[in-house]
């Protein structure tokens, strides 16, 4: 048997907020598990969930105990998956989605998937080496706009900007906006399969 015919189907690497594994993670977790992936949803912070109400004690935790160099270790986990795996494709939610857009320089991600990335302004010299999918909300804490412009004309980037708040696919999110999370969640599924 070649080494194509024993790989199995498609992984994905799911990239949490500040606040760890919480409800909305297991459940896109399960979304797409049930899509046919084999998930790896990687507990970054090493412990429980924050509440959404300990969103201070959540990023001073983030920050302190894992920060946005975690991506080299996520890149080396795509690496190893890769030799399982025909595709394997990374989706990161806010300080997940910063992670995710560090690790697109990584040529053997099949596509990654950033929403809401706030951070993602502090590494804009990144090149995506790999079809990369930028999800935005306009409303958020920094000009969302200006860095579309800045990032729009780079190799392999896709961007959507979302008429919403940051965190507006999370359904626990004061922030959520259905409209804008289904737009979303299409535009998602379609930039996968076109990256299969």
């Amino acid at each position: 048997m070649d080494s194509k015919s024993e790989k199995r189907k498609d992984a994905m690497i799911l990239l949490h907020e500040i606040y760890g594994v919480n409800l909305f993670i297991q459940e896109q977790s399960k979304k797409f598990v049930e899509d046919g992936y084999d998930v790896f949803c990687l507990n970054m912070i090493d412990r429980d969930s924050f509440s959404y109400e300990e969103s201070i004690e959540a990023y001073d935790f983030f920050m302190n105990n894992v920060g946005f160099d975690v991506y080299k270790e996520i890149s080396n986990l795509v690496k190893e998956l890769k030799d399982k795996y025909d595709n394997v494709f990374i989706i990161g939610f806010s300080a997940g989605a910063t992670i995710a857009w560090r690790c697109s320089e990584n040529s053997l991600c099949s596509g990654i998937v950033a929403c809401y990335g706030s951070r993602i302004r502090d590494y804009a010299n990144t090149n995506p080496s790999c079809p990369t999918l930028l999800i935005f909300a306009k409303e958020d804490s920094f000009d969302v706009h200006a860095l579309t412009c800045q990032l729009q004309d780079k190799k392999h980037v896709s961007i959507l900007e979302c008429d919403a708040q940051h965190g507006f696919l999370d359904p626990y999110s004061k922030h959520y906006n259905n409209t804008q999370s289904r737009l979303a969640e299409e535009a998602i599924a379609c930039f996968i399969n076109e990256c299969k």
